[in-house]
């Protein structure tokens, strides 16, 4: 089993039991502006199965939001630009 596999389907019970990383997406819009994805089970991003985290700076201060604040795995990965994001 390499590491670059994708695991599709798993529990997310049986993902950290395994220590099997579920799948990730960071997406570096600029020096000041991050999102990262997260999804339990798919790597597919037209889905609405992403945890989706923006990560921006203002001034001196970096600041992290979740679309309307929400942490739940709700959210399309290819509509992230199209959130609005609370802390």
């Amino acid at each position: 089993m390499d590491n670059g596999t994708i695991y599709q389907n798993l529990p997310l019970d049986q993902v950290q039991h395994h220590q099997i990383k579920p799948p990730m997406l960071i997406d570096e819009v600029s020096d000041t502006e991050y999102y990262i994805g997260t999804s339990r089970n798919t790597s597919d991003q037209p889905f609405n199965k992403w945890r989706i985290q923006r990560i921006w700076k203002m001034g001196s201060v970096w600041n992290f939001g979740y679309p309307d604040g929400d942490q739940s795995f709700n959210y399309v990965w290819s509509n992230r630009y199209g959130y609005t994001y609370k802390q």
